[in-house]
């Protein structure tokens, strides 16, 4: 389908729609966790995500992709 049909508004809309699935499930999960008490974990665990987004972009910049 990607071959004979390309529109940049289709691929933003299917990003944009991934993109708030995403943000739908982190602020389900934040909830909970903050329901429950955990909040040090929380903190803790979007510290490392971030940490570890960087460094997989840090990996993927030096590797020249």
């Amino acid at each position: 389908m990607g071959q004979a049909f390309t529109s940049d508004a289709v691929s933003v809309l299917f990003l944009a729609l991934a993109a708030g699935s995403i943000l739908y499930v982190v602020i389900q999960l934040v909830g909970v966790a903050l329901r429950s008490g955990h909040k040090e974990m929380l903190y803790w665990g979007v510290f490392l995500g971030l940490v570890a987004g960087f460094a997989t972009d840090f990996v993927v910049s030096a590797a020249g992709a």
